[in-house]
């Protein structure tokens, strides 16, 4: 079978979430050699990332053939021309964009909705840009023959925003990638880590995007607040806007010192990072992916999150809870896991066995069970 994807930001690097696209493509791509995978883009992009993806034999990298407007190839029916030559036979838009247009009827189209955020705090967007937002997801889900939702809370966001059919829905979650354990359990690859990144001897790690609904700032403020003055703070992130205004907040609250930013980490460095934290804290706000609260479950470290979103769904009782504002819950929290670490021995083994739900092998045959669904052979 040949499936097409929307590729318009699994090669833009600086996209946040260019991951999972890259992801979920290079876990089918492994998993399935001998069907073909179209990653569709107006754009070619020389990021080394991709050269990754694209060495995978069953992937491959398309731009337009012909084309007048690249928007319009994308999103009208130009870019059905393109299926027909290449014999797609599954169409997935990742980015809850499908096209429109002559030709539907030959591709089945699947979409992956992620988050409806804008739809919950209406006043951290514009007008322009919730309409745009509703609009095109909406027009997704409805010419879509089956959807991807990356949680139950995604899913229950979309039947009650969109009245769509719970039976139209796949809820299949994101995964670790395999390489982030080929180096967990060797000690002296684990603290070459902690030299190459200059990491501090004791620290709590959160893993960001800075986004406005990272919830960061109740971290800062809670940090400042435990009772260990001397454990630091390393976020995993690159800056914007957002960060330098959490680090104007860090100065105020006299914890700057006590922050490290690493802008990007190597794959396979990646999980070292979470098994040499003291505890992972995952402030968000309406995470529908629940990415890193999987890869920290996956290290073995203690887990603290914000009791929303699909948190508690992915972790259960492999994790301590805190209402997303309340920064006493997060600092009785974190100086009881930061004193007493053995206490939490039980809770992160769960979180090990909660984890092997979440391998890049399971996402990929879910997925394809999906394109089976939308074709009508499953």
């Amino acid at each position: 079978m040949t499936v097409g994807f929307d590729g318009i930001r699994t090669v833009n690097s600086k996209s946040q979430l260019c991951y999972y696209d890259r992801l979920l493509i290079s876990s089918i791509g492994m998993e399935y050699p001998r069907d073909t995978f179209m990653v569709y883009t107006p754009e070619n992009s020389s990021d080394r990332d991709l050269s990754w993806l694209l060495s995978i034999s069953s992937v491959h990298l398309k731009t337009p053939y012909k084309a007048f407007s690249k928007w319009l190839w994308r999103n009208r029916s130009g870019i059905f021309n393109d299926f027909y030559r290449h014999g797609v036979k599954v169409f997935h838009g990742l980015d809850s964009v499908l096209p429109s247009g002559h030709g539907k009827e030959k591709v089945r189209m699947v979409t992956t909705v992620r988050d409806l955020t804008f739809k919950r705090f209406m006043d951290d967007y514009t007008w322009l840009e919730k309409l745009h937002r509703s609009s095109r997801i909406g027009r997704a889900c409805k010419r879509a023959d089956r959807i991807i939702a990356t949680s139950e809370y995604v899913k229950n966001a979309i039947i009650k925003k969109y009245g769509t059919s719970a039976d139209k829905i796949d809820v299949i979650y994101t995964a670790y990638r395999d390489e982030y354990l080929e180096n967990l359990g060797d000690e002296v690859f684990i603290q070459n880590t902690k030299g190459k990144y200059n990491l501090p001897s004791n620290f709590i790690l959160a893993v960001t995007d800075f986004g406005d609904l990272s919830n960061m700032a109740t971290f800062y403020k809670a940090l400042a607040k435990i009772d260990d003055k001397k454990i630091d703070l390393v976020i995993i992130g690159k800056k914007n806007d957002n960060y330098r205004q959490l680090k104007r907040l860090a100065e105020k609250l006299n914890i700057d010192e006590r922050v490290v930013r690493v802008s990007s980490v190597n794959k396979h460095n990646f999980m070292c990072l979470y098994a040499l934290a003291k505890a992972v804290v995952e402030p968000s706000i309406a995470d529908g992916m629940g990415q890193c609260v999987i890869e920290t479950m996956v290290s073995g470290t203690p887990l603290i999150t914000s009791d929303d979103g699909c948190h508690r769904e992915i972790a259960k009782d492999a994790a301590l809870y805190f209402g997303p504002k309340d920064e006493a819950q997060l600092v009785n929290h974190l100086n009881a896991v930061l004193s007493a670490p053995e206490n939490y021995k039980a809770m992160t083994e769960k979180g090990k066995e909660l984890a092997a739900a979440f391998t890049q092998h399971h996402l990929a045959q879910s997925t394809m069970l999906t394109y089976d669904r939308a074709r009508g052979k499953a």
